[in-house]
């Protein structure tokens, strides 16, 4: 079965000393071109799945839109390769374009050693929610287990998965979630992000753009995006396994389960005399 995102290849297998042509498939990655009003903002190098979703979210974390009531119009055009955005205010193109340590060439316009983001939250997470959520997000990564080489990233209220996605190029994953649920009119804040990708400082820019608590990754933060975490309010996991995780920053989020203890007493008992 092939998708949008899927893209059918025949590649030749080497099995022990044995080879033998294999029908399968690997992950498109594509150049889509949003653009503002009329004008090219950016090329991103994309799965070309919820590409209005993706162009949302990415306006929304550069800060270019606070949400859908700045937007007016959004469409696909040219089979798909753009998505053409109209805004209900004008917007200065920015200049300075900082390419990312993202898988396919991620992009963003602003400088985050200058930004100044907090995020405040009474949300806890217990050890066995961590472990669970993240199992959860490797079972329905539909497109990875069936081409491989994607990312894919939920948001969590705690119990389950809110809404997820994949895409090759894990600052896309995060736009795409961002997108999605400014679509349906959920909230993030209070929420928990999952992802599958490395945890920098652009990431966790994003996070905190988003008003997220809690990210969870399965492998490492650099220590840039520590930095933020810490300075932000952001509690950051990483090396989530099935037993085992590490808390880079914000463990104080971080809470073991209640445990139950011994009925209470409320009579019946031998009064002192």
């Amino acid at each position: 079965m092939t998708d949008a995102g899927s893209y059918p290849i025949t590649y030749t297998g080497y099995y022990d000393a044995e080879c033998r042509p294999v029908r399968g498939v690997v992950p498109v990655e594509e150049a889509i071109t949003l653009y503002a009003n009329g004008q090219p903002l950016v090329s991103l190098m994309c799965t070309p799945t919820q590409l209005e979703e993706l162009a949302l979210g990415f306006l929304f974390n550069e800060g270019l839109i606070a949400g859908l009531d700045d937007v007016a119009v959004i469409e696909l055009r040219g089979r798909e390769r753009c998505v053409d955005v109209w805004l209900e205010h004008d917007i200065e193109t920015p200049r300075l374009r900082i390419i990312t340590s993202g898988c396919s060439g991620g992009i963003t316009f602003e400088d985050v050693t200058d930004a100044h983001h907090q995020v405040e939250s009474d949300l806890r997470v217990t050890p066995q929610q961590v472990t669970q959520l993240m199992e959860e997000l490797s079972r329905i990564a539909v497109l990875y287990h069936r081409a491989g080489g994607l990312h894919a990233a939920a948001l969590a209220d705690g119990e389950q998965l809110l809404c997820a996605v994949e895409d090759v190029g894990r600052h896309n994953a995060l736009d795409k979630i961002a997108g999605s649920c400014l679509r349906q009119g959920w909230p993030t804040h209070d929420h928990i992000l999952l992802t599958t990708g490395r945890l920098t400082s652009e990431m966790v820019n994003k996070v905190a753009r988003m008003g997220v608590p809690i990210v969870i990754s399965s492998t490492a933060p650099t220590s840039l995006s520590v930095q933020l975490a810490q300075a932000w309010g952001i509690t950051l996991i990483g090396y989530t396994r099935r037993r085992s995780f590490r808390v880079y920053a914000g463990a104080e989020r971080v809470v073991a389960a209640p445990t139950p203890g011994p009925s209470p007493n409320f009579g019946g008992g031998e009064r002192e005399g």
